[in-house]
């Protein structure tokens, strides 16, 4: 299954247009690196809001930490300046006696003016030792019997003057309001100058003012005491709840990220180490990464907008390029249909332009080549009507016989029975197959035979030699290619010469490949002659340039014919071959 998925995204590929491919890598450059900075971004950012968080949280925690520290100082210090006070009241009562009017009212008035002076303080009252009770406000409830009862003048008696904070709880005495929390400290208070005890003092703190210095915006703080208990707090119920916090606290992390809902948290501890008492804070991350949200939103526009942007500009520039590509393709089906005379118009003259003019230049090479070809196939079938007519050679032939007869008339019959074997060898070499290429050793043979022949007819006028190296008798040459070469020798060359002649048939390997050439010491010719037989088709000479054209037809323009001719003096004939013995032989 997968092989095949992967199969057709590979055939979908291959038939994507040039259009649309363009379009989609386009899309993938510009969309890729917005994005990786977009995303890096928005992590850069949310890693350096969450850095000044904590900063932020630290020197928030702090600063309240000190402001609550401040409170219960000043409570401590309420309940030391009571502690004055009433000792100055009661300084020369006898602490056995009952108190007087003026006394009582004094005592009143210092609670009420402390209350005043520390304004953090809810509410302050007083039980002397006899169990009278004095208070701030007329407000507070007593229930004295609940007080004389409690756990907390217990402890108070066992101190010697040391304050004592009680925890934050509900009770039915000393307080304002029995349904709700209190904060108090409570302090024995003793005679200065007889360390008598002289009563009690309980200092409710205000919990509202610490309410108000805990509130922040985006903190969430609540205060605990030694024992756990919540003495404030200011943590709303859609934020993470209380027993999330006391947990998270209790793994003793002073500061932490957790996951609440969906939603991060940083958890943040700081201890008010006096008191043994902790500062917790709740920030949600998420109220302090909306700026990174933004950031985010921004980015993800930028993409769209880029994406948008991209496809116009990749539609267009797709447009420029596939347009002319199309045009091209069309020329061409055009030009495969058979009409050769067509030609593209290209007004740019960038790659697609430079590639449309090429395009018309192979055009106009492959019209010159078919003209070339037709032309190359007419002389084709002129050089093959030319072989068939050295390969016949009627007056060759004509002149043999004649010279057969004479031989026989002569009683020279060895030599006319020597003179048919050369013969009839020489046109079953020539005649017996239909083979345009044949080996140079087969090759030799014909020449031989013909060389004997003439030879026999011109015995007075040349001699001859042959000599070629053993190791190119297997390469391949064109049929008839020397035959004509040596039969010009003889009749241009040697027949002029008024005293006996040479020629001579040689060949070797070199590294340019096979050199045969044939060589007379005849009357030569001159060089306008060598050179009209190469490029032209000369009287008298049709036979050698056949012979050069159609080395170059069956083995290329680099393989062919060279002259070297001096009048008086003689001609070299050379032809090169490329050394193969076989037609696909690429050596």
């Amino acid at each position: 299954m997968k092989k095949t998925l992967v199969e057709k995204i590979r055939k979908y590929r291959k038939t994507l247009l040039i259009k649309r491919k363009l379009l989609f890598i386009n899309m993938i450059i510009a969309i890729l690196p917005v994005t990786i900075f977009g995303i890096l971004m928005t992590k850069v950012y949310r890693d350096t809001v969450n850095k000044r968080t904590r900063q932020s949280v630290e020197d928030s925690s702090t600063v309240i930490a000190d402001r609550i520290t401040r409170v219960l100082k000043d409570t401590e210090n309420c309940s030391n300046y009571l502690t004055v006070n009433i000792n100055k009241v009661m300084e020369n009562k006898d602490i056995n006696r009952e108190m007087s009017l003026a006394e009582q009212k004094a005592i009143t008035n210092e609670l009420y003016v402390a209350k005043i002076v520390f304004d953090e303080i809810e509410s302050i009252a007083f039980i002397s030792n006899n169990g009278t009770v004095f208070v701030s406000d007329n407000t507070i409830q007593i229930n004295i019997n609940e007080i004389l009862q409690s756990s907390h003048l217990k402890k108070l008696k066992e101190t010697s003057g040391k304050p004592i904070w009680f925890p934050c709880e509900t009770r039915n005495f000393f307080v304002q309001d029995t349904t709700e929390p209190v904060l108090s400290l409570g302090k024995k208070v003793v005679k200065i100058t007889t360390g008598e005890t002289l009563g009690y003092i309980f200092v409710n703190v205000d919990l509202r003012a610490i309410g108000t210095i805990l509130s922040n915006q985006l903190i969430n703080y609540r205060l605990v005491d030694k024992n756990e208990m919540v003495i404030s707090s200011v943590t709303s119920s859609e934020y993470i709840d209380e027993e999330e916090v006391t947990e998270l606290l209790r793994q003793g992390e002073m500061e932490q990220i957790t996951r609440y809902n969906g939603r991060s948290y940083y958890i943040s501890n700081y201890e008010i180490a006096d008191y043994g008492w902790s500062l917790a804070g709740v920030t949600d991350l998420n109220e302090f990464s909306v700026e990174a949200k933004k950031l985010l939103y921004m980015a993800i526009i930028i993409i769209i907008a880029v994406m948008v942007l991209e496809i116009l500009l990749s539609y267009y520039l797709s447009k420029i390029i596939t347009n002319p590509l199309q045009k091209l393709k069309a020329g061409a089906e055009e030009i495969a249909g058979g009409n050769m005379n067509l030609r593209l118009d290209f007004k740019s003259e960038d790659e697609i332009g430079q590639l449309g003019n090429s395009f018309n230049y192979m055009t106009e090479q492959v019209q010159e080549l078919l003209v070339k070809v037709d032309y190359e196939a007419g002389k084709k079938q002129e050089y093959e009507l030319s072989l068939l007519h050295e390969q016949i050679k009627p007056h060759f032939l004509y002149n043999s016989l004649d010279i057969i007869l004479k031989l026989s008339d002569m009683n020279r019959n060895r030599e006319a029975r020597r003179a048919i074997r050369r013969l009839a060898d020489y046109y079953r070499n020539s005649l017996s197959d239909s083979k345009k290429i044949i080996t140079i050793s087969r090759e030799v043979k014909i020449v031989e035979d013909y060389l004997e022949l003439q030879r026999i007819r011109y015995q007075d006028i040349f001699s001859y030699e042959v000599d070629l190296d053993e190791s190119i008798m297997n390469m391949l040459i064109p049929k008839l290619t020397l035959q004509p070469l040596i039969e010009n020798a003889i009749y241009h060359g040697l027949k002029y010469k008024e005293e006996m002649g040479l020629l001579r048939v040689t060949g070797n390997r070199t590294e340019r490949g096979i050199v045969l050439s044939v060589e007379d010491n005849g009357a030569g010719m001159s060089p306008e002659i060598s050179q009209s037989i190469l490029t032209n088709q000369p009287d008298g000479h049709f036979g050698v340039y056949s012979v050069n054209h159609r080395i170059k037809l069956f083995f290329g323009e680099q393989y062919g014919m060279a002259i070297q001719s001096k009048t008086g003096e003689g001609t070299i004939i050379s032809i090169l071959l490329p050394a193969k013995e076989s037609m696909e032989d690429g050596n």
